[in-house]
């Protein structure tokens, strides 16, 4: 449609070129032509032409607004807290003594300082070996030879003999060593014997060993 107007005007244009060239004698007179019009005219084809123009173009659609979307999402990590560790060491002791004081009130008492072999030795199956306490009187009275033993109480046998005799009177304050003959079970595993002091039918001081057989 643009192209149409502008073959239009162009041909209104020339036309009346040529009539301004042909003389005035004889003919007709030609209307004056407004320069203004012409102006206005031309004006109004331009713009009839640009609006066709704009029109024809496909309208611009506004793009979306981008909007930025983090992919991880940030987390406050916790504040670390200090934690404070105590760490004890326990004193190992052979074996605990029997009593917490040097001396007792008792007329019969004990402290046993120490076991052979240690609780818990790990040996073979059927080993010939002796248990050893080493033991103190802290009593009121000595340990008489002829009246004081040293007998198996509790506990797992391995022992060859159920009992024995002191081989020396112990006075009060002194120590003496306690010797059992045993032997290691047959079967694997660990194996705990109990055995006491006694005069008469009174227990007075108990002694613990712990094997493990292999």
């Amino acid at each position: 449609m643009a192209t149409a107007k502008a073959k239009y005007l162009i041909w209104f244009i020339t036309l009346v070129v040529i009539m301004a060239c042909v003389p005035s004698v004889g003919a007709p007179a030609v209307p004056t032509i407004n320069p203004n019009a012409i102006s206005t005219f031309i004006a109004q084809t331009a713009n009839a032409a640009a609006s066709s123009t704009s029109a024809a173009l496909p309208s611009l659609t506004p793009s979306p607004t981008l909007t930025s979307t983090p992919r991880f999402t940030d987390t406050p990590e916790p504040s670390a807290t200090s934690t404070v560790i105590f760490i004890f060491n326990s004193p190992t002791s052979v074996i605990p003594p029997t009593s917490t004081s040097a001396t007792s009130d008792k007329p019969y008492a004990c402290q046993v300082l120490s076991v052979t072999p240690a609780n818990g030795t790990s040996m073979n199956s059927r080993t010939d070996f002796d248990g050893n306490w080493k033991v103190k009187n802290i009593g009121k009275k000595n340990w008489d030879k002829n009246n004081v033993d040293y007998v198996y109480l509790s506990g797992d046998k391995f022992h060859k003999v159920a009992g024995y005799d002191l081989g020396q009177t112990v006075n009060v304050g002194t120590t003496t060593e306690l010797i059992v003959d045993m032997i290691a079970p047959k079967n694997s595993g660990t194996y705990t014997t109990n055995w006491t002091l006694r005069v008469g039918t009174n227990n007075f001081c108990t002694m613990s060993l712990t094997i493990v057989v292999r």
